[in-house]
């Protein structure tokens, strides 16, 4: 996605395209609202490493090795690390000669390639394009033939994310392989929170819940008169790191199970939103989205800044806001899970799952399928952290090392975050109408007034059910 400040990206490895999802500046979700770029939904932090690949010497095929070709979509973050590991499994077999590019325009020449039944062999596909492009034919609908005849392949994907391996599943039939994700988590200014008196959520354990978040919000917001010089929360109003959190907290959806119809108007996801807006609205301790535009001023600094410029105590926000703490090493800084709901008892992550799909028109399936079951071995995804700064898609490679302070660096209570990542499903999609429709016509335009406090979260949120599902229902006639 493009830089949210092209001078403070420095260097930070990042993501696909929903690394701002909940930085809204004039929306609920302006990683959604950002996606010009490419039919993908993928905008703003993709488009900065959105350069031609580098054409790097490899060493020579072996003789006979059929030629595979394997696409992603960032040469700057991702660049680096598919080239060690495509290296590594070029010398490891003779059998495939796998080549790894990052072309720019991706998600553009990529559905054109498809489209011509041309393009790579393999490529690096997101979990909110997934369900539509295989509904749409683009994607190879079945690997099932190649994980059956797999015994190495089907015990792998059995120790991945459950609901990662379900995602890129249809009727039963696997349509792409785990990659890896990302997790939303309490981040916070220990130095703010001692100052207050406040024991460190981190050593909270399952006591940090709504309640607690609430209580150290008020406790840590600073005024002068009308003014708030400091809030004790980051905004909420994102989908990815934000309300979408709460609502599957809380045990509502906006989805159903089988994705067919949205049903957010339930008690359940009215309860975990309306935590949000009164945080924002009520208890004034987190920001507005005008408030939010104004903290990031003229030059939109990164929301990463809030916590380091000591403009909010605690965000909630995604992992991807990490390299830049790091970058800062006078902060004080910290995480854990999002605060439970005090009812369920469950913390929540929404994820834009990535995954390895193979192209339908590819001429060399059986030599593609061997890169995708070679890259979920444990050996492979092990390295996502070191590489990629992100969560493999195994739950083991996750926990040993995606969870570990000593294997992945700060900050010092990662291993909270495992019941982030056992909590994790995929962001809401629909089959047929896309991420960037959903967004665009239904949820921005209904979750912007509710966060405005122009309109209540029950009438809100019948209003977004009642679009969506007429969007869905025309989407089925056409």
């Amino acid at each position: 996605m493009a830089s949210w400040g092209d001078s403070l990206d420095k260097g930070v490895p990042r993501r696909t395209f929903l690394g701002g999802a909940t930085i809204a500046g004039a929306g609920v979700l302006a990683a959604a609202c950002g996606m010009e770029a490419g039919p993908s939904g993928d905008g703003e932090e993709m488009a900065k490493d959105d350069a031609p690949a580098k054409q790097d010497t490899k060493a020579p095929a072996s003789e006979g090795a059929v030629a595979v070709l394997l696409w992603q979509w960032s040469e700057g973050s991702y660049g680096p690390g598919f080239n060690a590991l495509v290296g590594e499994f070029n010398e490891i077999q003779d059998e495939v000669d796998l080549t790894v590019e990052a072309p720019s325009g991706y998600w553009d020449k990529l559905l054109a390639g498809l489209a011509a039944q041309t393009g790579p062999d393999v490529f690096l596909m997101n979990g909110v394009n997934i369900k539509s492009w295989i509904t749409g034919g683009r994607v190879a609908a079945d690997l099932s033939q190649y994980v059956s005849a797999d015994p190495q392949a089907t015990d792998d994907l059995a120790a991945a994310l459950p609901s990662f391996v379900d995602w890129y599943s249809t009727d039963g039939k696997a349509s792409g392989t785990p990659w890896n994700y990302s997790t939303s988590n309490t981040q916070y200014n220990v130095d703010h929170v001692v100052a207050a008196g406040l024991t460190p959520p981190a050593e909270l354990g399952d006591g940090w819940d709504w309640n607690a978040y609430q209580e150290y919000a008020e406790k840590l917001t600073q005024r002068d008169g009308e003014n708030i010089t400091r809030f004790g929360s980051g905004q909420v109003h994102g989908i990815e790191t934000g309300w979408g959190n709460f609502v599957q907290m809380s045990g509502g959806s906006v989805l159903s199970e089988d994705r067919s119809r949205c049903v957010i108007n339930t008690p359940e996801a009215i309860e975990g939103v309306q935590f949000c807006v009164d945080m924002i609205q009520k208890h004034r301790v987190a920001p507005t989205r005008d408030e939010y535009t104004a903290l990031r001023g003229e030059n939109k600094i990164h929301p990463a800044f809030f916590l380091t410029q000591g403009l909010v105590s605690i965000h909630s926000a995604g992992d991807w806001y990490f390299g830049r703490y790091l970058d800062d090493p006078a902060l004080n800084w910290d995480v854990t899970f999002l605060a439970k709901s005090p009812k369920t008892g469950q913390t929540g992550n929404n994820s834009n799952f990535r995954g390895t799909v193979m192209n339908a028109a590819s001429n060399n399936p059986d030599a593609a399928w061997k890169w995708m079951a070679h890259s979920i071995t444990k050996s492979v995804q092990d390295r996502i952290v070191e590489h990629f700064n992100e969560v493999p898609g195994r739950l083991d490679s996750a926990i040993e090392f995606y969870t570990s302070t000593e294997a992945a660096g700060p900050p010092p209570s990662r291993a909270m975050l495992e019941d982030s990542l056992r909590a994790t499903i995929a962001l809401p999609t629909h089959d047929v109408v896309t991420w960037v429709q959903m967004i665009r016509e239904a949820i921005n335009p209904n979750m912007n007034p509710i966060f405005d406090g122009e309109i209540t979260v029950a009438e809100g949120l019948k209003q977004l059910e009642d679009q969506l599902n007429a969007i869905i229902d025309e989407a089925g006639s056409g």
